[in-house]
């Protein structure tokens, strides 16, 4: 039996409060929505996306071994600035997630998160299979370094997607499911790397294989990019209201169909709706500029502890003299540790604050 909807008609239209000239906000009408499969479609969605951009993160280390048998790279570096060792396809890849983060990031502010969430994805997955097809170090940690700049805009959109379509008491629980799915992609880059780098398939060497695996991205491209909405909250911080509204209304139809209850009254917060835009310097000044410069050190210390060893890890053993199938059987089970974090995660994401 279809629920009748019993809000007041202003709250149904979206933009006003019953009895009030205050226009509700789609973050108040997005925050006050019930658990709902649709919502957790959309995260796990966003989440398959990422899981391509896991996978090509962590087959870096997990190829190593074939390319030391090519003779493609050596596992030791002559000089500092080096290209025949394996330490430039990894700097390639984190020189690229840098210039992506850093310079290109911001176009998801200007186009749309739907928009460059689906061109970050077929950018990285044409630079990885290009890469792929190249024989010589230079041109892989050229395509390596153009594959990264994908990555790093594809992390910080999917990010910015996963908050501004998530309700905030459910935030967490998004975000730790979100990394659940995309820490995921792990365990099967090691597990495809086990099974095809030892081995040649149709006159291709199997590291090959690994990197077009990571490239398939781009045909899910289309079917994701249908079935997800462009944010609302970006929608609406463009000054599209009508648009904003109407993804909203969607939105809302589909959880109270499911639901099968009319939903709650949305309640304005101060700080939903925006007076003007930010800026970057906004985040060093007096209120900000401790728990940035504490979030800053976090992140530069992150990758080279986890990044940094995971990417390393086959090459140690090898070195230890285990043979590159042994020491890929290794990497495999211990990569099966990585969605276990968020996965715990899920059960006290939203139950304590985040400091």
């Amino acid at each position: 039996m279809r629920a009748h909807r019993t809000e007041p008609d202003s709250v149904q239209q979206g933009t006003t409060f019953a009895g009030t000239s205050a226009r509700i906000s789609v973050a108040a009408r997005l925050d006050r929505l019930p658990k709902s499969r649709y919502i957790r479609k959309l995260i796990v969605l966003l989440s398959l996306g990422a899981c391509f951009e896991f996978y090509d993160l962590f087959f870096s280390a997990y190829i190593a071994p074939a390319f030391y048998s090519s003779g493609i790279f050596s596992p030791t570096t002559k000089g500092f600035l080096g290209f025949e060792g394996f330490a430039s396809f990894v700097a390639a890849l984190f020189a690229g997630l840098f210039v992506g983060t850093l310079i290109f990031s911001p176009v998801a502010d200007r186009f749309g998160r739907r928009a460059i969430f689906s061109f970050s994805l077929l950018w990285y997955s044409v630079c990885t299979f290009v890469m792929a097809l190249q024989s010589n170090a230079n041109a892989i940690n050229l395509w390596r370094f153009l594959a990264g700049i994908g990555l790093g805009v594809e992390m910080i959109t999917v990010g910015a997607y996963v908050s501004e379509l998530a309700p905030k008491e459910r935030r967490g629980q998004a975000f730790a499911f979100n990394q659940v799915l995309s820490f995921s992609a792990v365990p099967v880059a090691a597990l495809v790397s086990a099974v095809l780098v030892p081995r040649r398939l149709l006159g291709l060497e199997g590291w090959r294989w690994v990197v077009i695996i990571g490239a398939s991205g781009a045909i899910f491209i289309w079917f994701i990019r249908r079935a997800i909405p462009e944010s609302p909250r970006w929608l609406e911080q463009q000054g599209r209201i009508e648009e904003a509204d109407r993804i909203v209304d969607d939105i809302e139809q589909r959880v109270r169909s499911e639901t099968g209850a009319p939903l709650p009254e949305p309640k304005l917060v101060e700080g939903d709706a925006y007076s003007g835009r930010g800026s970057l310097r906004e985040i060093w000044n007096k209120t900000y500029r401790a728990r940035t410069a504490l979030l800053v050190a976090f992140h530069v210390l992150q990758p080279i502890g986890y990044y940094g060893f995971a990417s390393w890890v086959p090459t140690l053993l090898l070195a230890e003299g285990i043979n590159t199938t042994q020491s890929l059987r290794y990497t495999f089970v211990m990569a099966l540790a990585s969605p276990l974090g968020p996965l715990v995660g899920i059960a006290f994401a939203d139950v304590f604050e985040r400091k």
